[in-house]
């Protein structure tokens, strides 16, 4: 398995400890999979399933099973807050999220023993001014600002990375 497939997958791994993995990720990461050659009943069975209509609750339990079948044990909380917060400064960055969505998806900096905790204001400041002053809507200033925490939480990963953990 290459290094983006298994870092996906650790990602992937990461929401479902978190929170939930996203159902429509949790599918399309299967079906690549079976393309990379890794073909067993777990990421097959996965694969079947409907990225749109597949439950959470289920794509949760399916990912599990795939992860079981593949060896991958559970991250440590700081290594899944450092994985979610990198993967969604990257959508925010590439445009496959709203700044809306994440905003406050950048509020994992402040799970317990984070790395990254100390953004939590900023992140908090951001969300704040979406939701009082632009009523939900992002205007250009607030995209700038939050690009450029995206940023900061891309280097600081590069950098934890570099460091080994």
């Amino acid at each position: 398995m290459d290094d983006t497939l298994l870092r996906r997958l650790r990602v992937e791994q990461a929401r479902a400890l978190l929170d939930n993995a996203d159902p429509h990720h949790a599918v399309m990461l299967a079906c690549d999979l079976l393309v990379a050659g890794v073909d067993g009943e777990a990421v097959v069975a996965l694969a079947s399933e409907s990225a749109r209509t597949l439950p959470v609750h289920d794509a949760n339990r399916r990912l599990a099973a795939v992860l079981a079948e593949l060896g991958l044990g559970e991250p440590d909380l700081p290594t899944a807050v450092a994985l979610i917060a990198a993967d969604t400064a990257e959508r925010i960055l590439d445009g496959s999220i709203t700044a809306e969505v994440g905003t406050h998806g950048l509020y994992v900096v402040g799970y317990e023993g984070s790395q990254l905790d100390d953004l939590l204001p900023a992140v908090s400041a951001l969300a704040s001014r979406l939701e009082d002053d632009l009523h939900g809507r992002a205007d250009d200033e607030l995209r700038t600002q939050l690009a450029a925490l995206a940023r900061t939480i891309l280097n600081r990963a590069r950098t934890q990375a570099g460091k080994g953990g």
